[in-house]
């Protein structure tokens, strides 16, 4: 995924295997409860259109210059999944029960309609700023975002279904990228629940193999987080994983200790510290 057009051409394949995967579901599936809290797999699917309605008007919108906060949405960099996670619930399942029958049909229209809005972008508009409750983001990123969007969420479909579910390694690249921009943007904390108050920072330093390998350090402090390349400074927890690992406990998705007692993460260091990670990142 060096260039646009490499973004676009797994953007577009993947939602269309997606696609695929959803219409191929027995009905009886759709009412299953997913990975997702609440959630069953048909608000999951809500949820993708909630989010692609909502990233086409955040790019549209951009492109015109309007940075401003959708309806009913907090200013950018303002938002995070504490204070979304239950409204985000309840847009969804109202969303589903709505849409009835269509529900797929309009998850097909509105990732085309999306799909078709960041191809269309031309060299010049790729850098225009969007709204995103997270932060300000690039017209061009959404592309990555999406992907996780999609990857992540449809693990948590997945997961509920099949015995063992994995990330898509198509979409594992995009997702480490939408990381990493965060380390500049500071929009990771978007996936941020703030817990007990900490009187010094926590360094986690991550160590990861695999697609998109990455060496960085997610520094927890008081009731705030930040990320930060890996530098000379002593972190007091190293965790080592691969790529699929380290994005579901970003993300939410992986207890870890479940990690650990499977082998999927070792760690230095404070293993207190280790476990209290999860406390921070619960997922939405």
């Amino acid at each position: 995924m060096d260039t646009f057009a490499d973004r676009v051409t797994v953007l577009q394949s993947e939602s269309e295997r997606i696609k695929q995967y959803l219409h191929a579901l027995p009905p009886e599936a759709l009412s299953k409860p997913s990975a997702c809290t609440q959630w069953q797999v048909q608000d999951v699917i809500a949820h993708l259109v909630g989010v692609a309605e909502t990233y086409a008007s955040s790019v549209s919108r951009g492109l015109q210059g309007d940075t401003g906060p959708l309806p009913g949405r907090l200013p950018a960099g303002q938002g995070t999944a504490a204070l979304s996670a239950e409204s985000i619930a309840q847009r969804s399942i109202a969303a589903r029960q709505t849409l009835g029958d269509a529900l797929l049909a309009t998850f097909d229209a509105a990732n085309d309609r999306l799909n078709s809005l960041l191809a269309g972008l031309e060299p010049a508009q790729r850098g225009i700023p969007c709204y995103h409750a997270g932060g300000l983001v690039k017209a061009q990123n959404f592309m990555d975002l999406r992907l996780k969007e999609l990857a992540v969420h449809e693990w948590d479909i997945r997961a509920a279904l099949e015995p063992e579910a994995h990330v898509s390694p198509a979409s594992i690249p995009a997702i480490m990228t939408t990381i990493s921009e965060s380390i500049a943007s500071g929009s990771l904390r978007w996936a941020f629940w703030s817990g007990p108050h900490l009187t010094t920072p926590v360094r986690y330093r991550f160590v990861v193999t695999g697609l998109g390998p990455s060496k960085s350090d997610i520094v927890v402090e008081s009731n705030t987080l930040r990320m930060e390349d890996a530098g000379d400074t002593t972190a007091r927890v190293t965790m080592r994983c691969d790529t699929e690992t380290y994005v579901l406990l970003v993300y939410g998705r992986l207890n870890l200790e479940a990690a650990l007692a499977s082998g999927r993460l070792t760690i230095e260091g404070e293993r207190e510290l280790a476990i209290a990670f999860g406390q921070w990142f619960r997922g939405i």
